[in-house]
């Protein structure tokens, strides 16, 4: 983490010395996610998801924006026996480093919300709880679920390279992610440290002001 910081603020510094470029008003991100999860309880590890997300941005004066920020990540976990499924949309203030060269570094906090759900079929339970008592007949199946919606925020920042002038390659952007649900045992909540990092393609268009 501190490594990532100081990459950052050296590419956030090399910026500033340089003059200023045109801001596109508008931009439209498509990436693939990678998240580390960390569910700080006993017996379950940390575990990494991957799926994708989205996000765009208005920029209102020059590189000061307001982004919205939407995707999912899955990972089975427990010998595959059970299925989840993380989604977030958030929203918060982004600013790009323009300038003259191809490179635009850019910072961002955004805050909102997060769904966690976890489902199984019911015939795999006993996999994991040998004392369950559950049996269904073999031509009939059902599946558990359960989910919750808590508080998210994403805090970071990354680097697009510019590759034509309406779109730029998203080389990077790593980002905090914490989430605050209600423990499933518990109903109590807690916080979670997770990661964020995602890359991809960013469409730009407009200018401005």
């Amino acid at each position: 983490m501190k490594a990532f910081i100081t990459v950052l603020a050296a590419s956030l510094s090399f910026a500033l010395t340089a003059a200023a470029a045109d801001v596109p008003a508008f931009e439209t991100y498509f990436g693939f996610d990678w998240v580390k999860f960390n569910p700080d309880v006993a017996d379950i590890p940390s575990f990494n998801a991957d799926g994708g997300s989205a996000q765009f941005v208005y920029n209102f004066h020059k590189g000061i924006g307001v982004a919205f920020d939407a995707g999912a990540v899955t990972k089975d976990t427990f010998k595959g026996v059970f299925s989840n499924r993380q989604s977030h949309f958030l929203i918060g203030p982004r600013y790009g480093f323009y300038n003259e060269s191809r490179f635009t570094p850019f910072a961002e906090i955004l805050f909102g919300g997060g769904n966690a759900s976890v489902s199984t079929d019911i015939n795999r339970v006993p996999e994991v709880f040998p004392i369950s008592s559950i049996t269904l007949p073999d031509n009939v199946s059902a599946t558990l679920s359960k989910s919750r919606t808590s508080f998210a925020m994403m805090v970071g920042g990354g680097l697009d390279i510019r590759l034509t002038k309406h779109l730029t390659y998203r080389l990077f952007d790593a980002d905090y992610y914490l989430t605050r649900p209600a423990s499933f045992i518990t109903g109590e909540n807690v916080n979670k440290n997770n990661f964020r990092l995602t890359m991809g393609a960013n469409f730009t268009w407009g200018a401005a002001r």
